[in-house]
């Protein structure tokens, strides 16, 4: 069973995505905050991170993305933005932090996002 740590603190996205997710199979760790997913991350090591970038916390995205690039523990372990923010500059800072992906909510549709995953986890 693929595990999954997704962060992101919007409630009704995380209830829609997150059935369905279970429902598919994987085993996932949904938390609120980066600090949050750090405390997640002393835990378990996840075969895909998801990430959204803003979030509640001193901490926002990137400040969670660039700890865990620099962590060796996670280097093979792909990594998806799914923000609202979409600038070019949003895109190349998450590049440079490692991610693979970095979609967009508004443009993405639940079947997008979960095309992507499986992409990411090689299914």
């Amino acid at each position: 069973m693929k595990k999954i740590l997704w962060i992101e603190d919007d409630a009704l996205l995380g209830s829609i995505l997150g059935k369905t997710l279970r429902t598919q199979g994987y085993d996932l760790t949904h938390v609120r905050s980066a600090q949050d997913a750090l405390d997640a991350l002393g835990q378990l090591t996840p075969d895909l991170i998801i990430a959204d970038i803003l979030m509640p916390g001193e901490m926002n995205g990137f400040d969670l993305l660039k700890v865990i690039h620099n962590d060796p523990r996670f280097k093979g372990v792909p990594r998806i933005v799914l923000s609202n923010l979409s600038s070019t500059a949003d895109l190349a800072h998450a590049k440079g932090l490692g991610v693979s992906k970095f979609l967009v909510k508004a443009d993405s549709s639940l079947e997008q996002i979960l095309t992507e995953i499986k992409h990411q986890l090689g299914a």
